[in-house]
């Protein structure tokens, strides 16, 4: 399977000179054997089946910006084995239990990202915690579809 990204869905320069650098070489940088050289940010935690780390590129006026990763390169829940698709559910609650989180967006997109929004084919789910401060408090917007400009 071709390692794609959606350049269109890059939010900064930087995060999109970096999805240019690793379309080119072919790399996914959510795969396992990739994930420690080519994304800035070090690794909470994993399972068996799923890697949590902050998100390098995070929303705007987020407090925390957690990335939940198959371990396995796949696009959809439906090419996730049983096992990994139920531990999904507990590494939310230890998320949960560890950030001591009462309240938080849960947001995953599913398939081909020139049509979801996303910005990489390798399926992955974010757990997003806006500022509840009113000073701070701005509202977090996330891209979930689109329609590429070229195929």
């Amino acid at each position: 399977m071709a390692k794609k990204y959606h350049i269109e869905a890059g939010r900064t320069p930087e995060q999109i000179a970096k999805m240019k650098q690793l379309q080119e070489s072919g790399i996914c940088a959510f795969c396992p054997e990739h994930l420690g050289e080519q994304h800035d940010n070090p690794i909470e935690f994993q399972t068996e089946h799923w890697v949590v780390t902050k998100n390098d590129y995070p929303y705007d006026h987020t407090q925390l910006h957690l990335l939940l990763i198959p371990k396995l390169h796949v696009t959809t829940l439906n090419e996730l084995g049983a096992d990994a698709r139920a531990e999904f559910l507990d590494v939310v609650v230890k998320i949960e239990q560890r950030w001591k989180l009462p309240s938080y967006a849960l947001a995953m997109r599913i398939g081909d990202p020139r049509y979801n929004g996303g910005s990489v084919e390798h399926l992955h789910a974010h757990i997003i915690v806006g500022y509840r401060d009113p000073e701070k408090h701005q509202p977090v917007r996330m891209k979930l579809a689109s329609i590429p400009k070229d195929d």
